[in-house]
């Protein structure tokens, strides 16, 4: 057989090229399966991370307004000391508080003659939009005895 009569060389490659120069369907639904589960996995650890975030700003921002109000409750007269409830100022407009006050009995201590002295004061402070988010703070309060003269 001469040079002439053989087809080119070409030729006997492209079949070949033919075969092997694209993706199957299989191939491409793999590829874009694993994307989708990358990106689940991906937008689920933000969501994640955004609601984590916003939980720890709360507890921080809610924290230092209970700090705020028992401040306020303690520069008050001992015996003015009574439940309430209202909101912060503007800065902190979403944010409500709410005071129960109990005096404590001598039954309550377990010590004879400090009946009447002391409060417990549980302040509560929760967002107005989502009641499910509240800080609790406890605090006591002792009655100052002034000296006999």
């Amino acid at each position: 057989m001469s040079i002439r009569n053989q087809p080119p060389y070409f030729n006997k490659l492209q079949p070949c090229l033919r075969e092997s120069s694209g993706f199957t369907l299989l191939e491409v639904m793999i590829a874009v399966s694993v994307i989708a589960v990358a990106l689940v996995t991906l937008i689920g650890a933000q969501s994640q991370s955004v609601s984590l975030a916003t939980g720890a700003r709360f507890d921080t921002v809610a924290s230092l307004l209970a700090q705020r109000k028992v401040a306020e409750l303690n520069l008050a007269e001992f015996n003015w000391l009574i439940g309430g409830e209202g909101d912060f100022d503007d800065t902190f407009s979403g944010f409500t508080w709410k005071t129960e006050v109990r005096e404590l009995t001598d039954g309550d201590i377990g010590i004879t003659g400090i009946g009447g002295m002391l409060k417990v004061i549980d302040l509560t402070v929760s967002l107005r939009d989502d009641p499910a988010r509240t800080y609790t703070l406890r605090t006591m309060v002792l009655q100052t005895i002034e000296p006999e003269s």
